[in-house]
């Protein structure tokens, strides 16, 4: 009879049960948002990072190529001069061939003519000979030095060019300027080259009528 009481007396009383927390620690959430943010942060330095070296070659890129642009643009100048030089000693040795073929035809004439010559003329005529070698002497000069001018002002702005590679205007600006320069220069080996031209063949003419 007792046991049977004891029986119902536990019976009666709750069984304990242990019951699931749906909710995490709280610090544990806490660790996990600075972890997620850190994460984060390193995600966006890589990036950072990446994008800076990619801006970098990009930089160093168009520095080498306007660098070699800018050389390139100087050696042509250089060309050209070289061609302009050696064009103005043509065109001179070309203005003498006409002046020789000139007397030579005058020579030939004076073969089959008699004259008596005039010593005042004469005179008068090696004085304009003398003063059209100055003058010839005088524009050989003036050319020599515009030529040295204009290859030491190339080779201004391509130094002027490398000593600030970081701006890309003053590239740009000497690029547009040393090209502005080789227009004028080929202009004028053009006009050089048809003068020339038309001396030779004046110098050709008069050798055929020898």
């Amino acid at each position: 009879m007792n046991d049977f009481k004891k029986y119902q007396s536990s019976k009666g009383r709750a069984t304990p049960t242990l019951e699931r927390s749906d909710t995490q620690d709280p610090e544990q959430n806490e660790d996990e948002e600075v972890d997620m943010i850190k994460s984060r942060i390193a995600e966006v330095k890589q990036d950072s990072l990446n994008s800076t070296r990619n801006a970098l070659r990009q930089v160093r890129q168009t520095q080498e190529t306007a660098s070699n642009t800018m050389n390139k643009l100087g050696e042509q100048t250089s060309q050209l001069n070289r061609i302009d030089k050696t064009l103005e000693v043509a065109n001179v040795q070309a203005g003498d061939s006409v002046d020789k073929t000139q007397k030579l035809r005058t020579l030939n004439r004076s073969i089959f003519s008699i004259s008596i010559g005039n010593p005042f003329s004469s005179k008068k005529k090696k004085a304009a000979e003398l003063e059209k070698a100055k003058q010839e002497h005088q524009k050989s000069v003036e050319e020599s030095e515009r030529l040295r001018q204009i290859n030491y002002e190339s080779q201004k702005r391509v130094q002027d060019a490398k000593r600030n590679p970081h701006a890309k205007a003053g590239y740009e600006l000497s690029e547009a300027e040393q090209l502005d320069v080789q227009n004028d220069q080929l202009n004028r080996i053009q006009g050089k080259a048809d003068d020339t031209s038309a001396k030779i063949a004046v110098s050709q003419h008069h050798l055929r009528k020898i």
